[in-house]
């Protein structure tokens, strides 16, 4: 693990006030592997503030940075009482001590670091996303699309909103990847571990979705939440196999549905934890699912830095696929689509 003297600005990673993603509890577990690198700022031989990330490197071999495992946003882990001139300064000197030859693609917490990062050369790739506050899910239902609502009521005909243990469901996480030949982007042990720690300490539940006549899970997801927002945070859907039912169409709609009451019954806004990067909102099914869930649309604080290479990389990546797909076919475009 590489230590450097650098920072952010934040919230303390210990205290019920953070995002979850940022408590200790989850980035003492989501540390445990070798690519997780602290930046840290010292005053008088103490730390005052520090970063934690993750550098790898792509297939080319370019050094990348990211958010922790499963950690939806970051930032930097600074003392709450520190006054915000103060959390400013360490929150810069920690910026200008990040290594320069890493391509930065980084998630934060708060439109406060966001924008220091942007002060700092970082540019803006905001994300989107959708939450429902806690005081909407009373008359949520009846906005709901259409197809949404018959979703629901049919799988509510046929299927049983129940729950599993962590290992279980990384179990059917991890079949349901291998059936679609796609390999989690972290490892399911850090995910176990964090489920499994959050459920300990009440800040966790696993919602699965069990047909009525075989007792076959069709979906499940798991949420995990702080004081204010409660995270659709991992969630997958039984691949048919031969032998085996189709798993019906409105198992994640009734799981979302059941999340969402949950969150409200806690008073705590429902978040649907980002849309996946890389997809407009036209042709995204994930978007429409959400804002057919009545999710009112809203940010992510998404910056990224890149190297001059990875720059020059993608700006060849577009011209690349194109001639690619002429001259190869489609096959060819998934494999370069890194």
């Amino acid at each position: 693990m590489l230590f450097v003297s650098r920072d952010i600005a934040g919230i303390p990673l210990n205290v019920s006030k953070s995002p979850v993603y940022m408590q200790r509890w989850f980035t003492d577990i989501a540390e445990h592997n070798d690519d997780t690198t602290k930046i840290v700022v010292t005053e008088e031989g103490k730390v005052a503030g520090s970063l934690t990330i993750v550098l790898r490197r792509n297939g080319l071999g370019m050094k990348q940075a990211y958010n922790l495992p499963w950690a939806r946003v970051c930032g930097p882990n600074i003392p709450e009482d520190i006054c915000k001139t103060k959390k400013t300064q360490i929150t810069r000197q920690l910026i200008k001590q990040l290594p320069t030859d890493v391509s930065y693609f980084l998630t934060l917490s708060s439109e406060f670091d966001y924008r220091l990062f942007l002060s700092e050369g970082f540019q803006p790739a905001l994300e989107e996303n959708y939450t429902v506050a806690p005081d909407q899910s009373r008359l949520l239902h009846g906005s709901f699309s259409k197809m949404t609502r018959r979703h629901i009521r049919q799988a509510q005909e046929h299927l049983i909103v129940s729950t599993t243990t962590p290992q279980a469901f990384m179990q059917i996480y991890a079949a349901d990847l291998f059936r679609r030949r796609r390999r989690p982007y972290a490892p399911l042990t850090i995910a176990h571990d964090i489920l499994k720690e959050g459920l300990r300490r009440g800040q966790a539940r696993i919602f699965t979705a069990n047909r009525r006549d075989t007792g076959e899970i069709d979906a499940a997801v798991a949420c995990l939440w702080d004081d204010t927002n409660y995270y659709y945070w991992m969630t997958t859907r039984r691949v048919q196999v031969d032998g085996e039912n189709r798993p019906h169409q409105g198992a994640v709609k009734l799981l979302l549905w059941s999340a969402i009451q949950d969150a409200a019954a806690r008073g705590l806004t429902f978040d649907f934890d980002g849309v996946p990067s890389g997809f407009s909102s036209k042709e995204n099914g994930v978007t429409r699912l959400y804002a057919g869930m009545g999710g009112q649309r809203s940010i992510r604080y998404r910056v990224k830095r890149e190297t001059g290479l990875e720059k020059s990389l993608g700006r060849l990546r577009t011209p690349i696929k194109l001639l690619i797909t002429k001259t190869f076919g489609t096959f060819m475009t998934l494999k370069m689509n890194y």
